[in-house]
């Protein structure tokens, strides 16, 4: 089967929920159950998409190149009606996983993490390459020195973690988005470190932001109503596979794929807004 990548960045902080609160966080992200990095389902990424493949978008219908790509929907079928059965669509949405993740740094501002499962798991979707220059282990991070690096430590979130070397991965790496902030700031921002402390700022370092809830006839904050949601910061990488299991399914998606994408909820607020690359 032929397969495409489509790689999302982050502009905006995004949201998926989870649905259920964890602890103190009442709205958290969905997240991988075995390793804790945030992932946006394909059923979100499928929605979105296909919201760009509506003939009629009062009634929801998509055109028949939408049906083709996307299958149609339970309010699209016509029962007793053989031309009208329940069709599957000509492509296949994975999950986008984690493949860089922004945090705080002392020096330069901030890095982007990544880590070697992170970036196995990139290559084996992609089948393409990237050379790591050793396999850092408890608090082993490399980096660049002269951006991130002072006194043989690079300082992220409040952990000061021993400098091995550059990362520069290059390549097919680099070439993942062409967002602008990406390319022009990742050569010397983007670090590789352990899996287990990426799984640890996976977790810890999303943002938290409160929200209270209005009363819609006082036009103030519900009483009891204050609630914490998580979101996946802006300048997140991901990347979801996209297979092709009829002809023409990629070349139809690309010439509708926008620039600019919006997944998640608080889209009036600005959240979920992603640069996209299919490649």
């Amino acid at each position: 089967m032929n397969t495409r990548i489509l790689h999302l960045f982050t502009r905006t902080p995004l949201h998926v929920g989870a649905g259920a609160s964890v602890g103190a966080i009442d709205q958290p992200v969905i997240r991988e159950r075995h390793t804790g990095f945030p992932v946006i389902p394909g059923s979100s990424l499928k929605g979105v998409l296909a919201d760009f493949f509506l003939k009629d978008r009062a009634k929801g219908l998509r055109s028949d190149e939408g049906t083709a790509l996307f299958g149609r929907q339970d309010h699209e079928v016509v029962k007793d009606d053989p031309t009208q059965a329940h069709k599957s669509g000509d492509l296949s949405i994975g999950e986008a996983r984690l493949l860089a993740f922004p945090v705080r740094s002392a020096k330069g501002c901030f890095a982007w993490v990544t880590s070697p499962l992170l970036l196995k798991r990139w290559e084996q979707a992609t089948r393409k390459t990237v050379t790591l220059p050793g396999t850092p282990a408890g608090s082993d991070i490399y980096g660049d020195a002269a951006t991130l690096a002072e006194g043989g430590k690079i300082v992220l979130e409040d952990y000061a973690m021993d400098h091995q070397g550059a990362f520069a991965p290059g390549g097919d790496l680099a070439a993942a988005i062409p967002d602008p902030l990406w390319r022009d700031l990742h050569p010397t921002h983007l670090c590789l470190i352990s899996d287990d402390m990426m799984a640890h700022f996976a977790r810890t370092a999303c943002e938290v932001a409160q929200h209270v809830s209005i009363n819609d006839e006082s036009g103030t904050a519900d009483d009891g109503k204050l609630f914490n949601q998580e979101n996946v910061p802006a300048d997140t990488l991901f990347y979801s596979v996209l297979t092709e299991l009829r002809g023409g399914a990629h070349d139809k998606l690309r010439g509708k794929l926008p620039p600019i994408l919006q997944i998640g909820g608080d889209a009036t607020t600005g959240l979920g807004f992603c640069s996209t690359h299919l490649s």
